[in-house]
């Protein structure tokens, strides 16, 4: 393996992956370029009005608090929302760009039309959209995210509609659909928030969908949602869930059905928001909205059962239970998309692992392919119940440490057989939790936390665990260790411990203990105002 210094990585994406990624393997001495098809950093959280890139929409906030959100060594600007914004985490994005000087190293305004391997199996070539010549590389990394590939629902006889018929992604701004009678397809995220949004300017507003789900606020009894997520409840979480899923539903069904009946009380029946054990322990289960509920007890939305066909009338549409209506301006599936790593070309082998089941792509951990481990690694397919962004450079920076020789990968045969163990349990999670559709790269949480945080030399496990190690620090250390391991869970604490893998931080253990204290400040300032509330 060639030194990092002579090595030259291709990054494709610079969102907030494609941006760590770049900064760990810069800090590990490798050559990066990266290539974005957005005008700018971010990702998804770089607005356009460009209906054929996925972006959040003018109004679009976060769903976790700003305690949770940064990068591991990069705190958010004094004054940032509770829950960010899409602005202010764009321009956020921007500024990790420039204090870490990425931007010169980005290509901004190109599409990567494929990868392949040169004629002697020595290099990478990458191909950009308009170039004759494909640029060569020693490494690539795939960062470039999983919202691209629309999926469609099937709607008989949907080429008649006359109206506007859109996915989600090409939904950008809700003044558009001012004075229209407009459906959202569709019960996730990303329906409730725009159906949500359109709630406040158009005529009426449908949500068409199939299944319920756990509704969630925000705030939850004037305390932020994802406060209660410290170390150890998160660990204790994918404890669970490795060795008695049942319990694992049952104990997250508890909690999270508690945060919804709290904030909602009794819903009515007849919008179909009834949940089952299955929808606490599958992202696409759980809606994190502040707005949905409100708008449906006031009538600006109205929950309607999925829609079967486009019936005789040009804008009419008839649901499943029967019903039909009548002038529908607009019709938008909010119904997510496809993981593609089509750009890999054979470089990725896949396989189906059950008939009920689709092709699935072979990868060691959800990261690397067997074969070309060591110079082609994927960003794009993990998913998760957790902080992505956290996690994703927390993948970043093992990746780094093992190209960089710090850590090492299995034999080949062990990884294929850690495939084909994941395999087989997203078979079995996919047939449990029907009729919740799994999504694509869901990982196995301990273990794949245990490898990224192994691999990339965090020792976070080794002194947070039930472990010799971790009863030394507790016993020596124990305010820090009370506050690390039952505090807020800032991504912070992952550059704390100098172990000459991933870069510690100088700055970590004040931004840790910062974070505690106006994490403190704020569920006590927010009950607070919540009490008062409740009691005027």
């Amino acid at each position: 393996m060639a030194a990092p210094r002579e090595c030259h990585v291709a990054v494709i994406g610079a969102g907030p992956a494609g941006l760590a990624m770049m900064k760990s393997l810069i800090e590990e001495g490798f050559q990066v370029s990266a290539f974005e098809k957005r005008d700018g950093p971010g990702g998804i959280w770089h607005f356009t009005v460009d209906p054929t890139i996925t972006s959040v929409t003018s109004k679009t906030k976060a769903q976790l608090s700003r305690f949770l959100t940064p990068f591991t060594d990069f705190p958010h600007a004094p004054g940032a929302s509770r829950h960010p914004t899409a602005q202010e985490l764009d321009e956020y994005y921007q500024q990790y760009t420039d204090a870490f000087g990425l931007g010169d190293k980005i290509t901004y305004g190109v599409t990567v039309q494929s990868i392949s391997r040169n004629e002697s199996q020595s290099k990478w070539l990458v191909s950009l959209e308009g170039e004759d010549t494909a640029r060569s590389f020693d490494k690539v990394v795939i960062a470039n995210g999983s919202e691209h590939v629309c999926r469609w629902p099937e709607i008989e006889n949907i080429e008649a509609f006359k109206g506007t018929y859109i996915h989600g992604q090409e939904y950008k701004q809700p003044e558009k659909y001012a004075g229209k009678i407009v459906i959202v397809i569709g019960q996730g995220n990303s329906a409730g928030d725009c159906a949500a949004e359109l709630s406040t300017h158009a005529k009426k507003v449908y949500m068409a969908h199939r299944r319920g789900a756990l509704i969630i606020p925000r705030m939850a009894d004037g305390k932020r949602f994802d406060s209660v997520a410290s170390w150890k409840v998160t660990r204790l979480g994918h404890w669970l869930e490795r060795l008695v899923p049942a319990v694992h539903r049952w104990v997250f069904y508890q909690a999270f059905n508690a945060a919804h009946k709290s904030a909602w009380g009794q819903l009515d029946p007849a919008w179909r928001f009834d949940s089952d054990y299955s929808n606490a322990t599958n992202v696409a289960g759980i809606v994190l909205n502040d707005n949905i509920v409100p708008a449906l007890r006031e009538g600006s939305i109205i929950s309607v059962p999925y829609i079967e066909r486009v019936t005789g009338g040009p804008r009419s549409v008839q649901f499943t239970d029967g019903r039909t209506l009548d002038d529908v301006d607009c019709i938008i599936a909010c119904t997510g998309y496809k993981s593609c790593l089509e750009i890999t070309g054979e470089a990725i082998p896949h396989s189906q692992p059950a008939p009920d089941v689709g092709h699935l792509p072979r990868l060691y951990q959800n990261i690397f392919p067997v074969v070309h481990a060591d110079s082609l690694a994927v960003l794009s397919y993990n998913a998760f119940m957790d902080n992505a962004s956290t996690c994703r450079e927390l993948a970043g920076m093992a990746i780094a440490q093992i190209w960089a020789g710090k850590s090492t990968l299995p034999s080949r045969d062990e990884m294929e057989s850690q495939i084909k163990e994941y395999q087989d349990w997203f078979v079995r999670r996919c047939r449990e939790n029907q009729p919740i559709s799994q999504l694509s790269g869901l990982v196995q949480a301990d273990a794949w936390n245990r490898f990224v945080h192994e691999k990339a030399g965090t020792a976070v496990y080794e002194k947070l665990g039930w472990t010799w190690q971790g009863w030394r620090f507790a016993l020596c250390n124990p305010r820090l260790y009370l506050q690390l391991a039952y505090g807020v869970g800032t991504p912070h604490t992952y550059r704390l411990f100098e172990t000459g893998k991933r870069k510690a931080w100088s700055g970590a253990l004040d931004a840790i203990q910062k974070a505690n204290r106006e994490s403190a400040r704020d569920i006590r300032d927010s009950v607070k105002e919540w009490k008062a509330a409740k009691a005027a």
